[in-house]
């Protein structure tokens, strides 16, 4: 058998290559942590696990202490959006523009313009009116929850003009949210 033979300029090649290699994915995940990033793919992850109606991550994306505009903790918002998407037979829930962000530290927030889209009952079409209309962006406020850069928990979620309208009360098209 013929020993093989590695010139030493190719070890020093791929020792090189393979600190730029490193130097590169650091980078990467240097600005993939930051909290600006973080916030805005946690608030894109909560729009999809919604519109899936994947309701125990949501529930795990929420901070125990969470209150929306309607004044309902994390329980009753859960309940109160499984009831109303359960009316939808498809469901996408997108957003619009831009995630805006804001905030310092630990303490983050996001709007967004969002469009709710899909096919239902008559109440799934009320939902997408009542989002359309609304004309305005929806605001997530996030907390870091833990000490991983990726450790966010929603602690606030609302909309302008929805925030005054309470969800029992809405009629469009003879359905009631």
């Amino acid at each position: 058998m013929v020993p093989v033979v590695i010139p030493v300029a190719w070890l020093k090649r791929a020792v090189v290559v393979a600190v730029v290699l490193l130097a590169l994915w650091g980078w990467w995940l240097g600005q993939l942590w930051q909290p600006a990033r973080q916030v805005e793919l946690h608030t894109l992850n909560l729009l999809q696990r919604a519109a899936a109606r994947d309701w125990p991550a949501v529930e795990g994306m929420m901070a125990s202490d969470y209150r929306d505009a309607w004044g309902h903790d994390r329980a009753r918002s859960i309940d109160e959006a499984r009831k109303v998407l359960s009316h939808f037979f498809a469901l996408q829930i997108v957003p619009l523009g831009p995630v805006r962000l804001g905030g310092e530290g630990g303490e983050r927030s996001a709007t967004v313009e969002i469009g709710v889209f899909g096919s239902g009952t008559g109440v799934a079409h009320a939902v997408m009116d009542a989002v359309r209309e609304a004309e305005g962006p929806f605001l997530f406020r996030w907390r870091k929850s833990g000490t991983w850069p990726w450790q966010w928990a929603l602690v606030e979620a609302g909309q302008e003009v929805l925030q005054g309208v309470p969800r029992a009360d809405v009629e469009h098209r003879g359905a009631r949210l």
